[in-house]
């Protein structure tokens, strides 16, 4: 009897004792953080940065920036010379692109996938802004290279270059990887475009050449994401 209640006792007693919560220390937080991001496009690579802000444990806010070359894909690179000089025939302008856009991410299959692999897509819009720059020294102002007329480097006529004003986007689907607390990956497939209220000046005005300036610029983008998360 004394044994009985002894033992009741003592299961009586362990039951009263809190149960530890384990935790799984490694997990990612996945809150807000910026990120450096390299973005390849049909123009070339580009490099970038990202703040994301947690909203919710599905939606996040975005303020993203990039700048990449933009270019008309009939421009094309020969080498000439003992130097391995290169020449791009009709190039007109060499021209930057600056997207500063905003949007949305909307976690995918949060339920059913864990936290170290984190599926969404993206929306963003924005103001996108354009500088060209002389491929060359025009000194008539025909629009076109005559003969003795210098080509410029790419740093030489950025003095006189012009500034372009457009709207833009990108639509995308990525995913975020890693199980740090403090960093994680990602790597983004998407399409973006960029549309300008005054026209682009990309190629030489030669009736050899169709539609020299473009006001739309579309393209893929890859982005590959380095994340540090607060």
């Amino acid at each position: 009897m004394r044994l009985s209640l002894l033992l009741l006792f003592a299961v009586g007693a362990a039951a009263a004792q809190p149960v530890p919560v384990l935790t799984d220390t490694t997990a990612p937080r996945y809150g807000s953080g910026a990120a450096a991001a390299v973005h390849l496009t049909e123009y070339g690579f580009g490099v970038g940065g990202l703040y994301r802000a947690r909203l919710s444990a599905d939606y996040s806010f975005l303020v993203e920036a990039r700048l990449g070359a933009g270019k008309d894909e009939r421009e094309q690179a020969f080498f000439v010379g003992l130097f391995g000089e290169t020449v791009v025939p009709f190039k007109r302008n060499y021209v930057l692109l600056l997207p500063l856009h905003v949007g949305v991410e909307r976690r995918l299959f949060r339920e059913a996938i864990e936290d170290n692999f984190r599926p969404y897509v993206q929306a963003t819009a924005g103001p996108t802004f354009a500088y060209q720059w002389p491929y060359f020294r025009d000194e008539d102002g025909s629009g076109t290279r005559e003969e003795g007329e210098e080509r410029l480097s790419p740093w030489a006529g950025l003095g006189d270059g012009e500034g372009r004003v457009g709207v833009g986007g990108t639509l995308a689907v990525g995913a975020w990887l890693g199980r740090g607390r403090q960093s994680a990956q990602g790597v983004r497939f998407g399409f973006s475009g960029s549309y300008f209220f005054r026209e682009v000046e990309l190629l030489e005005e030669d009736p050899e050449v169709e539609d020299p300036s473009r006001r739309f610029f579309g393209t893929p983008v890859v982005s590959f994401h380095f994340l540090r998360l607060r």
